[in-house]
């Protein structure tokens, strides 16, 4: 019950706008910060993916040498941040969409307006292996490198499910409009 009336209370159209131009100006912030990053230089992306000791150690090799180190620890401390705006945009939009106001959300749909927070929460835990690992960048963890790409691909799996839920919600709207 808790759930259904606190989904019911964020999907509305001003928290979506204000989670929404928070998320587009993160975007915007690490998008400028990868295009500052040498040509060729691997991106924060394939960071979170490397999966491998190796994979991990060459792109902090190139990250290094490329003098870019430091810019993406610290956007990894920013990055902590962005799991907040993301996480109640994708959730409010879908709430929006999806929440009829005479009804209360049934217990699928709940189940799908918290997994951008669940996918925020494994944000978190794959910003806070890397930057354990990045402080000491002569030594990587095989194991800790391991759970990062897992958490970070946790992640991303749980955001296309949450992208996708939006656009088929989105759709049935369109499909309401033309009738």
């Amino acid at each position: 019950m808790f759930l259904q009336g606190m989904f019911q209370r964020v999907g509305k159209w001003q928290i979506v706008v204000i989670c929404g131009v928070l998320t587009v100006a993160f975007l915007l912030f690490f998008s400028l910060a990868e295009r500052g990053a040498p040509e060729g230089t691997p991106g924060i992306v394939e960071l979170e993916l490397a999966f491998s000791e190796d994979r991990f150690s060459g792109i902090v090799g190139q990250w290094s040498e490329a003098g870019t180190l430091p810019v993406q620890k610290r956007n990894l401390w920013i990055d902590l941040l962005f799991p907040f705006a993301y996480a109640f945009f994708l959730s409010s939009l879908l709430a929006l969409l999806a929440i009829k106001s005479s009804e209360e959300p049934g217990s699928g749909l709940i189940v799908l307006l918290e997994l951008p927070f669940v996918a925020g929460f494994f944000d978190w835990i794959e910003n806070a292996l890397l930057l354990v690992l990045l402080g000491d960048t002569g030594n990587f963890s095989q194991p800790l490198v391991f759970l990062a790409s897992v958490a970070a691909s946790i992640k991303w799996l749980l955001i296309l499910v949450s992208v996708l839920a939006i656009i088929y919600y989105m759709v049935g709207k369109v499909v309401q409009l033309v009738r």
